[in-house]
């Protein structure tokens, strides 16, 4: 799904000369009376064969007249109202494609405990000071261990928190990554479980730190069966040498079937915008069509100053979030498990009471954005078809009103008791109807063919 909308289009405001056809039907009929008058034998009674002489098959001859050249006025309403209706469908696509989502059922971080302890409630300004890069330190303090390397340590401490809530989900599917690691990690991870007794149907080591397009392809199977996820982050320090980011773990159980426990609200985590590079653009498109409400505070970390400026500008220009938390003011330079850290505490703010939240993140000039809620959205409702006249409709009028002028003028000044043959009268329907019908059905597709490529499809 491409993050771009329609720019609005106009509605159709040309008039239909209601008046002037009223005028029209008038003085034409005004006309014939008075022509039949004059010229209606002097010696025949005035009867039904003058009103239809002198006003029924001028008026029906007229109305074969207004729709046969009215055929180009609804063909120019239809092709508006079809731009209309592929604009709405459009957005329609996109509000429910980003109102799509997997739930966050629990989650659990790992940092430096010295003024990170309630990493969360610090950045938010409701408990002690706010971190700073310079003052926060960098390294978590693992225990040696024979047992354990200190990313398996950092898996018993990110995971045991969530023991409970893990032990509700069957077929639970792993994914770790960890910082230089290799497959070996994944056997520790298995260690841990078994430590833990924790269940895990696979478990899976991932070379690289994945993004949020894991989300989207998760929420991809979540439309088609039970999905249990358990994401392990280990982002920890080469042991050779010193670093300027902040050491983190992050585990995060995502599903789409929910255990309620202990009264616990589910987060909802809605569709990202990943692999966005015009942020300018498609950021406006998100905010709009996400539609959970105003987001209280946006996460970020990882963006270029190009990324970064033109979206605060977008969010100030919106007036939709309060605050902006960038990670490296407080957690020092980005590093790539920052961006489930995120995840994290904004998860940890919704549960706060403190509302909808962003998070947003680029890797590698990818910026990805995602929104998280407590509550679901509403779905939309489908743009239907406005109903109009077509052209197809209104050659269809126009061709029965001219059968209808021929066989009423036949009858009324032909010879009395002479028929019109089977022949010709299925012969006069093909060229009146069949004619216009085509005509309009024409009109019909051809202005709609226009519309579907002017808005480029």
């Amino acid at each position: 799904m491409n993050w771009w909308l329609y720019s609005k289009q106009d509605e159709f405001k040309e008039d239909y000369p209601w008046l002037a056809v009223f005028i029209l039907y008038v003085i034409v009929v005004v006309i014939c009376i008075a022509i039949r008058a004059v010229t209606w034998p002097g010696n025949k009674h005035v009867d039904f064969d003058f009103l239809i002489q002198s006003v029924i098959i001028p008026v029906v001859v007229v109305t074969f007249l207004v729709q046969a050249l009215s055929l180009t006025y609804h063909g120019l309403r239809h092709y508006t109202e079809t731009r209309l209706l592929i604009a709405a469908r459009q957005e329609y696509n996109v509000v429910n494609y980003a109102r799509r989502n997997i739930i966050l059922a629990g989650w659990s971080l790992l940092t430096p405990p010295k003024a990170t302890r309630e990493l969360a409630l610090n950045m938010l300004k409701l408990e002690g000071e706010f971190p700073l890069a310079a003052k926060m330190p960098l390294k978590i303090e693992l225990d040696e261990s024979f047992d354990f390397t200190r990313a398996g340590q950092a898996f018993i401490s990110v995971l045991a928190p969530l023991v409970d809530k893990i032990a509700l989900y069957r077929q639970l599917e792993t994914l770790v990554w960890v910082r230089g690691g290799d497959e070996y990690c994944g056997d520790e991870l298995r260690r841990v479980f078994q430590r833990l007794s924790i269940t895990a149907e696979k478990i899976t080591f991932l070379p690289e730190c994945p993004d949020f397009t894991q989300i989207t392809e998760w929420i991809e199977w979540a439309g088609t069966y039970v999905v249990h996820r358990l994401l392990i982050i280990v982002d920890l320090h080469p042991d050779e040498g010193e670093s300027t980011w902040m050491e983190n773990a992050t585990a995060l159980l995502l599903t789409n079937y929910y255990v309620e426990t202990e009264a616990a609200k589910p987060v909802y985590l809605y569709q990202p915008m990943t692999g966005v590079t015009d942020v300018e653009n498609k950021v406006p498109v998100y905010l709009r069509t996400a539609n959970v409400g105003k987001p209280r505070r946006l996460w970020y970390t990882g963006l270029s100053r190009t990324e970064k400026y033109p979206l605060l500008e977008v969010l100030d220009e919106k007036k939709v979030v309060l605050d902006k938390l960038e990670l490296e003011m407080s957690l020092g330079e980005s590093s790539a498990g920052y961006q489930w850290l995120m995840l994290a505490l904004a998860s940890d703010a919704v549960t706060y009471a403190q509302g909808d939240q962003l998070v947003a993140v680029s890797e590698q000039n990818k910026f990805s954005m995602t929104a998280l809620s407590s509550r679901l959205t509403s779905q939309p409702d489908y743009p239907m078809e406005k109903r109009y006249t077509t052209p197809w409709e209104v050659g269809g009028i126009a061709g029965l009103m001219l059968l209808l002028a021929i066989f009423l003028t036949c009858c009324s000044f032909g010879e009395e008791g002479e028929e019109i043959s089977g022949w010709l009268t299925i012969l006069l329907f093909v060229i009146c109807i069949g004619f216009f019908l085509g005509m309009g059905a024409f009109f019909t597709w051809f202005y709609g063919d226009k519309a579907r490529e002017h808005m480029g499809i």
